[in-house]
């Protein structure tokens, strides 16, 4: 396969651990992340190639472990490898690249800038894309298990709260529609609703994510979502010079103060995620948090 021009920039780790600070503040030192990306920051063509994948395995991003299934089927990756290089190299990639980026390029291979893509389906989608993309920079980010599981049970009951409210109000029309089903449901994601469902799942990411790491040595690079908003003068000019970047110090330090450092360990205001935290420290150790 053709190398790229600039190879990719893909962010990795587990949902809700700060990917999408990190791919807006990359995306503001002139990153390109895409024509058209969602509220979390995701490529949204990207996100829906990750999403097909997933469907090949009857994985969700709450249920991964499918894609282990996936990938130890050398053959099927094969054509899943050979399928998403051709639409990344076709007209498809407009959805991408946007019309005067896809005139200018051609296709996601000859990109001439810094560029790249962010989704948490990354971390298990990531040995297919490196097929296609070998030269490809990595950055994990990792953030405390009980902040990831206590947002993760947040969303939860918001979403599930707002899609049954929505429901009620207008129950004639959902039970009357000969379209029926509907969509979406009201379970949203079933496994987070308790902080140890969102535990076990931010240790599964975590784990993929480091072996990852560990695996690519120099061309991958691991963050803490902690470390970035407390001392982003040391953090950021490391991310950015592994991603090839020279940013002026004066414009880093513009970014670096628009930075909420109060919300790292967001948990140790709550005595509830303080106990938790006390309660599953042998897991947050094996990651490398000590409370």
């Amino acid at each position: 396969m053709k190398p790229t021009a600039y190879p990719p920039i893909i962010i990795i780790g587990m949902h809700r651990s700060g990917t999408s600070l990190l791919t807006r503040l990359l995306e503001e030192f002139g990153v390109f992340f895409g024509i058209r990306t969602s509220r979390n920051e995701e490529a949204i063509w990207i996100n829906r190639i990750n999403y097909w994948i997933f469907e090949q395995c009857s994985a969700t991003w709450e249920r991964p472990e499918g894609m282990d299934t996936l990938l130890s089927s050398p053959e099927i990756c094969e054509v899943i490898q050979d399928y998403i290089h051709g639409i990344t190299k076709g007209p498809a990639s407009i959805k991408y690249l946007g019309t005067a980026n896809w005139l200018r390029y051609g296709s996601m291979f000859g990109i001439s800038r810094p560029w790249g893509w962010k989704d948490p389906r990354n971390t298990y989608t990531l040995p297919l894309w490196l097929a296609l993309f070998p030269q490809s920079k990595i950055i994990h980010i990792t953030r405390h298990g009980v902040d990831v599981a206590q947002s993760l049970r947040v969303r939860q009951e918001r979403a599930c709260s707002d899609a049954i409210r929505r429901y009620q109000k207008k129950r004639w029309q959902y039970v009357n529609n000969p379209f029926a089903p509907k969509q979406s449901g009201f379970a949203h994601s079933p496994r987070t609703a308790w902080l140890d469902g969102g535990l076990q799942l931010w240790k599964q990411y975590t784990s993929r994510g480091r072996e990852h790491v560990h695996e690519l040595g120099s061309r991958a690079l691991e963050i803490r979502y902690e470390e970035l908003l407390q001392t982003p003068m040391e953090i950021l000019p490391n991310i950015l010079e592994f991603c090839g970047l020279e940013i002026p110090s004066k414009q880093i330090r513009k970014k670096a103060d628009d930075i909420r450092a109060d919300r790292a360990f967001a948990f140790r205001n709550k005595p509830e995620l303080v106990e938790y935290a006390d309660k599953v420290s042998d897991t947050l150790k094996q990651f490398g948090y000590r409370e």
